[in-house]
């Protein structure tokens, strides 16, 4: 699935730094989120999808758990991405596996799919 361009995903304000957020741009379809990631001023978006066994990777309560403020940590198996790169970091990830990015603006604290 692709993602309508200039479609708002977030306020900057939302994302904690560091930390991840999910978020759903079409409420009709949930199973495709973005997995919106900060450190300082880096944003990066990813499609929430964990390349290791393709589950989500927040918790069932729907937070992401961020290690370190460096790697994202998928719920499922343990599988760590760095927050920045999306590169797997540790667990059952391949290495040279990574998250699919998505490409992002971010424009008068607002992001939005580019």
């Amino acid at each position: 699935m692709s993602f309508e361009r200039g479609i708002v995903l977030a306020q900057l304000d939302a994302l904690q730094d560091p930390g991840a957020l999910v978020v759903v741009p079409h409420p009709d379809e949930p199973f495709a989120s973005i997995l919106l990631t900060r450190k300082g001023d880096r944003i990066a978006a990813f499609r929430n999808k964990c390349p290791h066994a393709g589950y989500p990777l927040q918790r069932s309560d729907g937070r992401v758990m961020v290690q370190e403020g460096r790697y994202i940590v998928c719920a499922a198996h343990g599988a760590s991405f760095g927050i920045e790169d999306g590169r797997c970091a540790g667990g059952p990830c391949n290495n040279g596996d990574a998250l699919e990015r998505i490409a992002i603006v971010v424009r008068d604290g607002v992001v939005r799919v580019a």
